[in-house]
């Protein structure tokens, strides 16, 4: 855990010290996991020790910008985790010491010496991209098969954290970085996005990060679509809720959305059906 928090420092990961729960750090966490241990007993979940190490004294948790005490008789997932609390943070010496990149590596080949009995030359830096990209392709392929509207459990791997993680990172991906309904694209250089990869079926209900479970939409028509101002037909035109007054310019009926070039990533109708039927307002 600690070997892939240094790595993330060291990338520059987090600016306010907040070392936040991000598909980035699990697969960096899962790398050295594969790299290093061995024995079948142990469990493959970074739950525990991101959670287990406040007993150390040098790992604290935030919670609405201040310090709180996590209960360590709860089950979390890593989802539920990140949805728990902001972050953890490392008390403020050990923070300021790891800025320093001599100390930060000292650390690090000392956590690989102590707890492994290697040395720094032994153990390879992890290609976190790569694994992104690897588990990105893994929810793609959840598109071959025939889609169905079912909930789906939520699982304690962490492959499913992350494939969750990356599932709006997917799904605006697969449109463009543009919203399906207006073509808004506005981002800055730096990663941020008006555009959200947004469900069909409610995650919270299905857990379902099926890409044709997603549509991108700017922020104002992923609050539409979520809240049934709009609806959009199996043809993909959208279909506007008699209750919207004054939505000229916001949406227009019989409009089709702009859709992925890859068919196969369009849509579910199981999905746009299930809204229809369940959040647009007749």
């Amino acid at each position: 855990m600690l070997l892939a928090v240094l790595d993330e420092i060291q990338r520059g990961a987090y600016p306010d010290g907040v070392i936040v729960i991000t598909p980035e750090l699990v697969a960096t966490f899962l790398h050295y996991w594969r790299s290093l241990v061995v024995s079948d007993y142990w469990r493959e979940r970074m739950e525990f020790p991101f959670r287990y190490l406040y007993q150390d004294g040098f790992w604290h948790f935030r919670k609405n910008g201040v310090e709180v005490a996590p209960d360590l008789d709860k089950t979390y997932s890593l989802l539920q985790l990140s949805r728990e609390f902001e972050g953890a943070f490392l008390s403020p010496d050990l923070w300021q010491l790891l800025q320093e990149p001599d100390a930060l590596n000292a650390l690090w080949a000392h956590l690989l010496q102590t707890g492994f009995g290697l040395a720094p030359a032994a153990v390879p830096k992890p290609d976190t991209r790569a694994l992104l990209d690897a588990e990105a392709e893994k929810l793609k392929a959840e598109a071959r098969g025939k889609f169905r509207v079912r909930q789906v459990r939520e699982t304690n791997d962490d492959g499913y954290f992350v494939r969750s993680a990356l599932f709006p990172r997917v799904v605006r991906g697969l449109y463009d970085d543009a919203c399906a309904v207006c073509s808004l694209n506005a981002r800055t250089s730096t990663g941020g996005s008006l555009i959200d990869g947004a469900h069909i079926l409610p995650f919270a209900q299905f857990h379902d990060n099926d890409p044709r479970n997603g549509i991108a939409f700017c922020k104002n028509h992923h609050w539409g679509f979520d809240a049934g101002w709009f609806a959009v037909a199996d043809d993909y035109g959208l279909v506007v809720s008699p209750h919207l007054v004054n939505g000229q310019g916001y949406v227009t009926a019989g409009t089709r959305l702009r859709l992925p070039t890859k068919a196969a990533y369009a849509p579910a109708p199981e999905a746009l059906a299930w809204h229809r039927a369940n959040v647009y307002k007749k």
